[in-house]
């Protein structure tokens, strides 16, 4: 009797914590369905299930995720987003491959995303023709006043439409992120003038939101926003707006530190794999000096590049070996190119055998010496690798611990330093195409 009634107890309560899809996908029969949420720029499973013969599932997923989530068939490529907003809801799919055949009942959140999709598009199909049409009337005020009220009428749509969804609909605050950052490639290709706007848009944002935080949608956000900003005239224009729209993401992230570290990693690697070195310094300066946010390790390695390690600075010096005193500093050459590798990475395997082919040609053309300091822990493996390079490598089995690896603040390889003959750090370089365009362009 105890038991049973523990079983219903327990029962009661976990319903009272979840919430449940229900749902038929026709094609799929016995097969594998994933549930995936979001927190930040992190995936995370939040149910699982197989279809029966008949291609029937239940889906319980946690009653406090409130968000975007995916639906995963496996074996099949395309996947389904689905919003979740404490419903219990079901779902019918005649043919996964044709979304036109997708039904939800009890789902206005779903239902919600579904109708702003169409009609979004049918607003963005109409005018593309309107604004095709708009210079050939420009002869005709009549037709030509005509098009240009239909073309604030449509450009209306998609805003109006969310107007009338309830201000605790999820679908709203989705549906209002995933527009600016659908408008993102739009403006920088035909709307230049509606820049400004858009980067009021975002600065607008609270970042802290946890509707954010679990949309999904927060790559697509910095990753459009950042690309816009550099469709501004000169590099001055791009780093000024750019460090603008960070500022204004930070200030929102004051309450949250962890979650200021997230996107700040985040954006920093982003900034630099774009080029946009000068924003990426300052992002890195504004988080090593702020007080209320205290780095871990990896990240303050991160930042610490850009204010110790930043170009013009003299790099610190590297003992080679213990026995000789053979030092970087002692090696005599116009540049000392310093790279921080390892045989596992990818990328090092991919540009190792570049830096061999090139040696000769840049230490004849160039006086560069390379000096390959390898991250490896196993010393077979470093040696198997690395015995028949050119130039000089250095192991000492520490992995990241290596004095090296601290002292130059690599949190990632491959890394490179380009120096001078006194230290002096000339340039970060990217790879072994940009370390030859760098001494090309410095040295005609």
């Amino acid at each position: 009797m105890n038991k049973i009634i523990f079983l219903t107890l327990f029962l009661a309560i976990y319903s009272s914590m979840a919430q449940s899809i229900k749902g038929k996908i026709n094609q799929v029969k016995n097969t594998e369905i994933i549930l995936t949420g979001y927190d930040g720029f992190t995936k995370k499973e939040l149910a699982k299930t197989t279809t029966d013969s008949l291609g029937n599932f239940t889906l319980v997923y946690p009653k406090n995720y409130i968000g975007a989530a995916s639906l995963e068939i496996k074996s099949v490529k395309n996947y389904l987003v689905i919003l979740l907003n404490h419903e219990n809801f079901s779902l019918q799919w005649t043919n996964h491959n044709d979304f036109k055949t997708l039904r939800f009942i009890n789902s206005a959140e779903n239902n919600a995303l579904s109708k702003a999709m169409i009609i979004n598009q049918d607003a963005e199909d109409k005018l593309a023709a309107l604004k095709y049409l708009l210079p050939l009337y420009k002869t005709f005020p009549i037709k030509k006043e005509w098009i240009e009220h239909e073309i604030k009428y449509q450009e209306a749509q998609f805003s109006y439409f969310l107007k009338q969804l309830p201000s605790n609909s999820y679908a709203k605050y989705y549906l209002k992120i995933r527009k600016i950052i659908s408008d993102f490639p739009i403006t920088a290709n035909q709307y230049p003038n509606r820049i400004s706007t858009q980067e009021n848009e975002f600065k607008n944002i609270d970042f802290e939101n946890n509707k954010l935080w679990n949309s999904g949608l927060l790559e697509g956000l910095f990753d459009g926003f950042y690309q816009l900003m550099e469709t501004y005239k000169n590099i001055t224009e791009i780093t000024n707006h750019t460090n603008s729209g960070t500022n204004s993401w930070l200030t929102s992230l004051d309450v949250n530190p962890l979650r200021k570290q997230e996107i700040a990693e985040y954006c920093f690697k982003k900034l630099e794999k774009r080029s946009q070195f000068s924003a990426a310094e300052y992002l890195a300066l504004k988080m090593l000096n702020q007080s209320n946010c205290k780095l871990d390790e990896k990240r303050t390695s991160l930042f610490e590049q850009y204010r110790k390690m930043a170009i013009g600075n003299t790099a610190p010096n590297i003992i080679l070996n213990l026995n000789t005193k053979k030092s970087l500093e002692s090696i005599d050459s116009k540049y000392k190119l310093v790279i921080f590798g390892a045989s596992w990475c990818p990328n090092c395997q991919t540009d190792y055998p570049k830096l061999v082919n090139i040696y000769k040609f840049l230490k004849d053309t160039y006086q560069v010496e390379i000096i390959y300091i390898s991250i490896d822990t196993n010393f077979d493996e470093y040696t198997n690798y690395y015995k028949n390079a050119p130039f000089l490598t250095y192991c000492d089995s520490r992995g990241w611990d290596t004095p090296a690896a601290k002292n130059y603040f690599v949190f990632a390889t491959p890394t490179y330093f380009l120096l001078d003959k006194e230290l002096k750090i000339m340039a970060k370089i990217q790879s072994p195409e940009h370390l030859e365009a760098w001494l090309k362009s410095k040295n005609k």
